[in-house]
Parts: structure tokens; C-alpha cells; sequence
């Protein structure tokens, strides 16, 4: 068994009953592990008094508990609905590599919503934008992968940007010919040439990394942005680049028509592009050894080599 990594075993959900009766210090009536483990193991835990939701850290370092806990108090000093945290451990004297118990936030995902006709795409991006537009008002010292202080791990956004040239998986997937002859370099070059003349002073704030509906609850007239594991100091404009790497062209102009910025739309489009590129480049590595989705990975490479070609 790796010493990086907390494999699934029964005794986990056995542990849970046990943990929180000794730091909630309720008894636990039923629970449901409602995520597989890909990077946490996640469960809906019905308490006598409540419903809470239990996450177990799967990799050691991942997720960040602690940074966590610093984004949660961000977004309530920002009244930004959010899970109230109940309890957090990083230490292993519990689970391997620590747990965060937090408030059950009730509702249901966006996307789930939107298939069920409840929800319109343009309405969800609408309501995420405007929940975002406060979101990135927290600032970020520094770029990137940050700690439990606020500090990012760059201090620069280019440097932050071209970070996954050093990421292991990506030159696992250089090294063994994934992207074929030069696909990764076009695309790094096709980045570069984007950002070299721009006229543009990053200012880092919270992004979230990922901000599509399925990972926003909505209930009644308010929403929650969950699945905070990703977020990194950055322009605001990359959480726009991943809804609409996901969405379409179209979510640009319902985004912006809510989100006020002083930003051209020249630069947001060439922003947006460059995140484009460096999000098909690394999630096929993401997909090919993360996921072992090699469907996927095929067809973000076709997807890469048309962002480079254009």
C-alpha cells in the first residue's frame, strides 16, 4: 500500500460512527458514501440532529484541509453561502491523511437542474457570475496553488500559467509519445504567443477552478459554489475560460452580461484561449492516468490540436 495514498476499506465507514461521536458528539443514524474516492472519500452522514457531509482526504497533501477551512472563512466574511465548517483534522489521528466534517447544504447541483428542465444553462451561468463577481473580490497573495495563510505558490501569473510543464504526469505523457510528435509544444507555443504582447496587470484573487453548474448548489433564490479542492490564485478570467471550455461560446456573453469588468473583450478572449489550451493539455494526462478514461483523452487531443490549428 502507498504511503501517498488512503485505499478504500469498510473499516472507513465503520470509523465515521466512531468519529463523530467523539468530536460532534451525536450518534450517527445512517450514512452514504456519495463520491467514489478519486480524490476524496465523501459521505452524507445523518446525525441525530442534523445531516453533514464527511470528507475524507484519499492522497496525502490532497485535498488541503486547512486551506479549506482559510477559503470557507473568506466566503462568509464575504456572506457568500457556503458549508459551515464543524470540525477539520489534518493530523492521522483519525484518518491517514485527515477529514473535514462541514454543514449539509441543501438543494440540488445545477447541471442536474438544468437536465431535469428546472433551470436554464443561461440562468445558471448568470447566477454564477454574479456569486463570483464577489467571490474575486478575496485576494490571493501570489499565484497558484496557495496555502493556508492566502500564499501562492508563484509570483507571477505566467509562472503559475506554464506550471504544468514541470507537473510529473504531463511528462510522464511527453515522454511516452501521448500527444504524438509536437502536439504539447504547438500548444505551450500557441500560450505563449497569446500572452507575450498583451497589455495586462494580473491581480490575483480567489478562483475557484472550476465553477460549471454541476459543482453549484442551488436552493430557493441562493446558491453555493462546492468542490473547492482545485482553487488557486489567478485572473478572474480563467474561471470564466472554464465555464466556457465546457459551455460554449455562448456562456461568454451571459457571464459577462452580469459580471462588470473593466477588462476588454479582446483580452478576455485571448485569456480565455490561452486557459483553453493549457486546460486540453493537461487533462489528457488527467484522464489517461487519473481517471483511466482513455475515451476522454482521445478526444481532448482532437480538441487540442483544433485550439492550436486556429
Amino acid at each position: 500500500m502507498s504511503d501517498r495514498i488512503l485505499e478504500y476499506s469498510p473499516e472507513i465507514d465503520i470509523k465515521i460512527e466512531k468519529v463523530v461521536l467523539e468530536v460532534l458528539g451525536v450518534k450517527v443514524k445512517s450514512l452514504e458514501r456519495i463520491r467514489e474516492g478519486e480524490v476524496n472519500y465523501v459521505y452524507k452522514v445523518k446525525t441525530e440532529n442534523q445531516i453533514i457531509l464527511f470528507r475524507i482526504a484519499r492522497y496525502k497533501d490532497w485535498p488541503d484541509i486547512e486551506k479549506l477551512t482559510w477559503i470557507f472563512k473568506k466566503l462568509a466574511k464575504n456572506s457568500l453561502t457556503h458549508p459551515k465548517v464543524l470540525f477539520s483534522d489534518t493530523s492521522s489521528k483519525y484518518f491517514k491523511f485527515g477529514f473535514i466534517i462541514s454543514e449539509w447544504i441543501y438543494g440540488k447541483d445545477g447541471m442536474a437542474l438544468i437536465r431535469e428542465g428546472k433551470l436554464s444553462r443561461k440562468t445558471a451561468v448568470e447566477k454564477i457570475a454574479e456569486t463570483l463577481q464577489k467571490v474575486h473580490q478575496i485576494n490571493i497573495g501570489g499565484f497558484g496553488i496557495f496555502n493556508s495563510e492566502g500564499k501562492g505558490k508563484y509570483k507571477t501569473w505566467e509562472d503559475s500559467l506554464f506550471s504544468f510543464l514541470k507537473d510529473p504526469k504531463y511528462k510522464r505523457a511527453v515522454r511516452t509519445g501521448v500527444y504524438g510528435k509536437d502536439l504539447s509544444e504547438k500548444g505551450a507555443l500557441t500560450m505563449k504567443e497569446i500572452i507575450k504582447d498583451l497589455n495586462f496587470e494580473p491581480k490575483s484573487v480567489l478562483t475557484h477552478q472550476d465553477p460549471t453548474p454541476e459543482n453549484v448548489i442551488f436552493y430557493k433564490n441562493k446558491i453555493a459554489l462546492i468542490d473547492w479542492d482545485n482553487a488557486k490564485g489567478s485572473v478572474w478570467i480563467e474561471d470564466l475560460a472554464w465555464i466556457t471550455f465546457w459551455m460554449g461560446k455562448k456562456a461568454r456573453r451571459w457571464f459577462l452580461e452580469v459580471y462588470k469588468s473593466e477588462e476588454s473583450l479582446d483580452l478576455i478572449e485571448k485569456i480565455e484561449k490561452a486557459i483553453h489550451v493549457r486546460l486540453a493539455i493537461t487533462l489528457i494526462p488527467y484522464y489517461l492516468y487519473s481517471t483511466k478514461n482513455h475515451k476522454n483523452a482521445k478526444k481532448m487531443k482532437r480538441r487540442l490540436r483544433i485550439l492550436v490549428s486556429r
